[in-house]
């Protein structure tokens, strides 16, 4: 999972502080009676939480599709991340479930946030994706949209209900016979009455599903209604059914049930924000440069970053330049980012290096391990280079590069 990264132990200790030590809270919970169904809605749509230089709606992420940047992370990451630990901590989030993404109201659409984030974090308990799972044959009504224009007392004649549901939305056919006995996780951006994840619960149960649980991360306030259908009606749920609200009993639930995590989460995003803010852009180091096709993050330890001509020791020049050739000629695939001073003590400093090698993200050294690190390379390349701690370190460098050259020429 790399929507969002630890890479060191501070970071480690940001998500257990901000996303698996806060208790779960949800704005709205319901189980089913015989616990083959259960919705989690995290925040109430009108919450408003502070990013980096301004607040934003939920709506601004999740309908409109709009970056909202919390520091250096993307809100869409920390709010996905929040419902997600809130449910593996609820016993929500099953492990080897199948998670997919109810279908927006334009044909063959899913939710870009969603999905986008699903397909990287599917792995924090082991299961699988599949955005194709729940399909919207048929175009329906916008609900935002109908939502939207109820609350501003516009007259709508569109029909929002589960009658549309069934005349549109379908499992694809493609999964007959892969659903029997499986656990599904139906995720959705917002749910009102719940007319969609009520279709969704439908289809999927009838397809041999064993237990569906659907998460959105916001519930506006009207109460949950509960689908059935009746006693005799059949459905196929690999195709669209035309059912009319005569065809359910529907039961009334509770509504929301307060803020949820919203205390919580003001206190996550103002964290990563002052982290950000206490960083100056001048320190935080160079733009990371692709490896293999692939951005290494740096995420540098609290400190001062040398410039990249200016250590204290000859000793620490002639790592920098090693490190520095390696890198430019290709020689190794390894990415550098520099040498790091970190507070040691009231008076002191100590020096790390950020050096990624293939399979790994990035890993901090002290100045004799990165030593150790370099001639393990240099030795494995044919460069004659040892550490050295005086000034002739850079001669001895000169001479390394030289015969390296020399060997090429041969």
């Amino acid at each position: 999972m790399n929507t969002l990264s630890a890479v060191d132990p501070e970071g480690t200790a940001e998500f257990l502080e901000h996303f698996f030590l806060p208790e779960p809270r949800w704005t709205f919970a319901h189980d089913g009676t015989d616990r083959d169904f259960q919705v989690r809605s995290l925040l109430p749509p009108n919450v408003r939480p502070r990013a980096t230089n301004q607040t934003f709606e939920l709506q601004d992420v999740f309908t409109r599709g709009r970056t909202i940047t919390i520091g250096d992370s993307d809100a869409r990451d920390i709010l996905m991340l929040r419902l997600l630990s809130s449910a593996y901590l609820d016993g929500t989030l099953p492990g080897r479930s199948l998670f997919c993404v109810y279908p927006s109201s334009n044909v063959g659409k899913v939710s870009a946030q969603l999905t986008g984030f699903l397909e990287k974090a599917k792995v924090m308990v082991g299961s699988y994706y599949k955005d194709d799972l729940l399909e919207r044959v048929v175009a329906a009504p916008d609900t935002s949209i109908e939502r939207v224009k109820r609350d501003k007392g516009e007259v709508s004649t569109a029909d929002i209900s589960t009658a549309t549901q069934t005349r549109t939305v379908r499992i694809n056919p493609k999964h007959r016979d892969k659903l029997k006995g499986k656990t599904v996780v139906v995720f959705d951006d917002f749910t009102t009455e719940g007319t969609s994840i009520e279709w969704a619960r439908t289809l999927l149960l009838s397809a041999g599903a064993a237990q569906v649980i659907a998460l959105t991360v916001g519930k506006y306030g009207s109460p949950h209604t509960r689908c059935e259908l009746r006693p005799g009606t059949a459905i196929d749920p690999f195709d669209v059914n035309d059912l009319t609200a005569a065809d359910f009993v529907k039961t009334t639930c509770a509504r929301g049930s307060g803020e949820g995590p919203t205390d919580s989460l003001t206190t996550a995003m103002h964290h990563f924000i002052a982290i950000a803010e206490d960083q100056p852009a001048a320190e935080q180091g160079p733009t990371p440069v692709p490896e293999n096709g692939r951005e290494a993050r740096l995420r540098p330890p609290a400190g001062r970053r040398s410039a990249m001509i200016d250590y204290k020791t000859a000793r620490q020049r002639h790592l920098a330049d090693m490190l520095t050739h390696i890198q430019q000629q290709q020689v190794y695939p390894l990415v550098w980012r520099g040498e790091y001073l970190v507070p040691a003590g009231k008076t002191t400093t100590t020096a790390l290096w950020w050096i990624a090698l293939p399979g790994q993200a990035e890993h901090w050294y002290d100045t004799r391990e990165a030593e150790r690190l370099v001639r393990g390379i240099c030795l494995a390349v044919g460069i004659v280079w040892e550490p050295v701690a005086a000034p002739g370190g850079a001669t001895q460098l000169a001479e390394a590069l030289a015969r390296m050259d020399e060997r090429r020429r041969v």
